[in-house]
């Protein structure tokens, strides 16, 4: 199982915090790592873990291969680092040709059509919706209709309130407005 610190200092076993695991699940976890489970609750257990994992992950990579970094001199260190960011350097750089190959891509795709966009519903166009709703009755169409010419709603959000009560309207629904 993989085990880390999070951010707040609470060991993660997995995706869940070690003091939510039941006690033999963190034992089976701690011998693993070599800890003494014997007589320690969950929480010691944890804590144990918890030094031994901080301890492990904060080593240097030149204590754990000093060989390597015995035979590296110093020129060879710097050249190795002016390489990296060279090549770094390089790959985030756009250069002209990059572009003019970008450019004629794009040009040789076709272009996409633009979606329709719903045009807008005039007054009329909303009051003739409404009068055509048949679950309607008729003070509740007459109320609709009064909001479309008041102006108070767009014509649009009132033929779609006039929709949602004409279904609810339907046999076994009683809405008033």
């Amino acid at each position: 199982m993989n085990i880390s610190v999070d951010k707040a200092g609470d060991l993660k076993i997995g995706r869940k915090k070690c003091r939510l695991y039941k006690k033999g699940e963190v034992v089976k976890v701690a011998k693993k790592y070599g800890i003494n489970t014997e007589k320690k609750t969950v929480k010691d257990l944890c804590s144990a873990m918890k030094l031994r994992v901080k301890n492990s992950n904060n080593i240097p990579l030149a204590k754990l291969y000093p060989q390597a970094v015995k035979k590296m001199t110093p020129s060879r260190k710097a050249a190795i680092g002016k390489k990296i960011v060279t090549s770094f350097m390089k790959n985030m750089v756009t250069t002209n040709a990059n572009i003019k190959k970008l450019r004629e891509l794009n040009e040789k795709s076709p272009k996409p059509k633009p979606s329709k966009k719903a045009r807008p519903l005039t007054k009329e166009e909303a009051i003739k919706r409404i009068g055509a709703l048949k679950g309607l009755n008729g003070s509740a169409k007459g109320k609709l209709i009064n909001r479309v010419k008041m102006g108070t709603m767009s014509p649009r959000r009132v033929v779609k309130v006039a929709r949602e009560l004409s279904r609810l309207n339907a046999p076994g629904y009683r809405v008033e407005l």
